[in-house]
């Protein structure tokens, strides 16, 4: 049985165990009977109680939770992301933990052993993606909480460890999966990750979903002669800020449509401009909550914005991400999905020529001084300057992606896309469109309605804007 009474929990009944004894004593020992206000038991009954009361709170355990370490053990978060042939798991904690990783056969599966530990998530709302393709979770007879991953094909741990919080991650255990053959995975049978000796608090427990979770060969593991102590080349760490690193950007999300453009219509009376200011709303809550980001909305209420002004804020506030949110339509109504949309080279190639032509004296535009350039040197630089933007766009494009992913967004196939939208002509801001899903579909047009699920697309936002910026920071310091 898994660990579900948190410490907080714990200090409110101490809180009303023993203000009920206050009260008790009170009117028991001090309070004449029959005084308004005051209860009307017999002094006797009282006193009955307020012993019956105190044995009560000295059955609870004796000590309160102080340091960190003592908090109960919570997964927060499980996520999946692939690399090549790689896939790493990714599991959130509340604080940091021992844990321990080995494989097991017939068939192949991916084992972690926990502490004690509770689910803040829900089992439900998480997706395994690559490597692995299913999971159950119980409780072994010596309390520890035992997580089994079941391999879509043959696979072996290449590495895993444990990285503490930083300013954009929680404390977390991450392990790297790679394909393998058969006789290579039997010959990783006796090895383990992490600590051979993670032992429970011993009390038997009832085991949930899975009923060969006691496997014994845990026992017989030993360490490998090498220790983990970094992680592989290929699926990079993601590094914290330093303090010098440290700035607030600034992120201007547009919500598409408005006003007299209610944008696509799907079912029960659902519109586009409703949904895409809701979901702009709602990501804006969450970077700001972060406190790395400020945040500007092209519109917070309903009216009409012309798509070249939309523009025009981005790059007056002089951002450093621009995040336009839509919902499509399409007339198959089987199709649903989220794309991420940057700008077209044949786009990107139209738009050069106009701005070197509209706005050769206007100074400087993504950090091309127009003026001080002939009109020949001005448009080859504008468009280096306009293709790196493309780039930075693009790699945005990846993060998102993954965020979605992670976060149990649906992707449509090739989710990347490029055209020629207004909205991702600034010549200096690396932007995107997101097409949050289609309301053509009647599921997903009630999920986009629903603010469970803009919070998970807001928190995809979130988690791609970050990634892409620790990556913005790591090629800064190349």
């Amino acid at each position: 049985m898994f660990i579900s009474t948190p410490c907080k929990a714990l200090e409110s009944r101490y809180f009303i165990v023993e203000t009920w004894l206050l009260e008790l004593y009170w009117s028991c020992l001090v309070c004449p009977r029959g005084l308004k206000g005051r209860l009307r038991l017999s002094r006797i009954s009282n006193l009955l109680i307020f012993i019956s009361c105190a044995l009560l709170l000295m059955a609870l355990p004796l000590s309160r939770p102080v340091a960190a370490g003592q908090w109960p053990l919570a997964i927060e978060k499980i996520r999946t992301g692939e690399h090549g042939v790689s896939t790493r798991l990714v599991i959130d904690f509340n604080r940091k933990t021992d844990f321990r990783v080995f494989h097991l056969a017939n068939p192949a599966r991916i084992v972690i052993d926990l502490p004690p530990a509770d689910w803040h998530i829900a089992k439900s709302q998480f997706m395994l993606h690559g490597l692995l393709q299913g999971y159950r979770s119980g409780t072994l007879d010596d309390g520890l909480t035992r997580v089994i991953f079941d391999l879509r094909k043959t696979a072996v741990v290449d590495e895993s460890y444990f990285l503490p919080k930083n300013d954009f991650e929680k404390d977390r255990l991450v392990i790297d999966l790679k394909p393998a053959s058969a006789n290579l995975f039997d010959g990783r049978l006796t090895d383990v990750f992490g600590s051979r000796d993670l032992k429970g608090p011993g009390t038997p427990a009832f085991v949930s979903g899975y009923s060969d979770l006691r496997n014994k060969s845990v026992q017989r593991l030993v360490v490998p002669a090498d220790p983990i102590s970094a992680p592989p080349a290929a699926l990079p760490l993601k590094a914290p800020l330093s303090n010098k690193q440290r700035k607030r950007y600034t992120i201007v999300i547009d919500a598409g449509h408005g006003g007299g453009d209610p944008g696509a219509l799907g079912p029960y009376g659902i519109r586009e401009k409703n949904i895409t200011l809701a979901v702009a709303r709602e990501i804006e809550r969450q970077l700001e909550e972060t406190g790395r980001y400020n945040v500007v909305l092209t519109r917070d209420r309903d009216v009409y914005i012309k798509l070249r002004e939309r523009v025009d804020i981005s790059r007056r506030v002089k951002a450093d991400l621009f995040v336009s949110v839509h919902a499509d339509k399409i007339a198959r109504t089987g199709v649903r999905g989220a794309s991420i949309y940057t700008l077209s080279e044949n786009a990107s190639d139209a738009e050069t020529a106009r701005l070197a032509e509209e706005e050769n004296n206007a100074g400087v535009v993504a950090g091309v001084d127009l003026a001080a350039e002939s009109e020949d040197v001005a448009g080859i630089l504008l468009d280096l300057a306009m293709r790196e933007k493309m780039n930075e766009s693009k790699l945005l494009s990846h993060y998102l992606e993954t965020a979605f992913l992670n976060n149990n967004v649906r992707l449509l196939p090739n989710s990347h896309r490029a055209a020629g939208f207004a909205v991702l002509k600034a010549p200096d801001v690396p932007s995107v469109l997101i097409e949050t899903g289609f309301l053509s579909n009647g599921e997903e047009a009630k999920l986009l309605s629903s603010s469970l699920f803009q919070r998970r697309i807001a928190g995809a936002v979130v988690d791609g804007v970050d990634s892409y910026f620790r990556k913005i920071l790591a090629l800064q310091k190349m």
